[in-house]
């Protein structure tokens, strides 16, 4: 059984953060009505969070994937939303494809613009509450193919929440944290280290 990690509250001008759950557990494992992982530009579901989605979710997500995709820039903090698919069944609605590495540079794949994973986190909030969610879960972005380091993926990432939230969303937010390092990143900076 996954370890759940203790809800982290963080005080922002004298309001309290609306809950930030960390969960040592896989995406497709949370109850959200929204996941939403970090992406290719080409769509390509093949390493970490992604393979695990696709083969929850099914093999219809790719070409459902890359029929949105057509219509975005494909550039890192950009977000499309499909359907859930075969995750519907557990109360999964819709994931959230944030684009994260950029496969085809020269530096090979990677995450050239980490700053803009705040971008797509912020956007994929935003989208999921237009669709009317209430609860949404992220993996950690960009840290694996990536090359991001955990703490300044967790800082973006958190402070795309803080600022969804101080905005007057409403949506309550888990990470999902099966890598150790993911989780002491995240887990840091909402007992009041570094914010990104």
């Amino acid at each position: 059984m996954p370890a759940r990690g203790r809800p982290r509250n963080e005080r922002i001008g004298g309001d309290v953060m609306r809950e930030v759950v960390l969960e040592r557990a896989l995406l497709e494992e949370i109850p959200a009505d929204v996941i939403g992982y970090g992406a290719k530009d080409t769509g390509e579901m093949g390493g970490g969070a992604a393979a695990s989605v696709l083969r929850e979710a099914g093999p219809q997500l790719l070409p459902a994937l890359q029929w949105e995709l057509k219509a975005s820039t494909r550039q890192v903090g950009e977000v499309v939303l499909t359907d859930a698919f075969s995750l519907q069944g557990r109360g999964i609605r819709w994931i959230a494809h944030i684009i994260s590495i950029i496969k085809n540079t020269p530096e090979g794949a990677w995450c050239p613009r980490p700053e803009r994973l705040y971008d797509g986190v912020l956007k994929a909030l935003k989208l999921s509450a237009g669709k009317g969610a209430r609860t949404v879960a992220f993996s950690m972005l960009g840290t694996g193919e990536g090359r991001v380091k955990p703490s300044d993926a967790a800082g973006h990432m958190i402070r795309a929440v803080r600022d969804f939230h101080r905005r007057g969303g409403e949506l309550s937010v888990t990470f999902a944290l099966p890598t150790f390092r993911d989780y002491e990143a995240a887990r840091a900076l909402l007992s009041g280290g570094r914010q990104g």
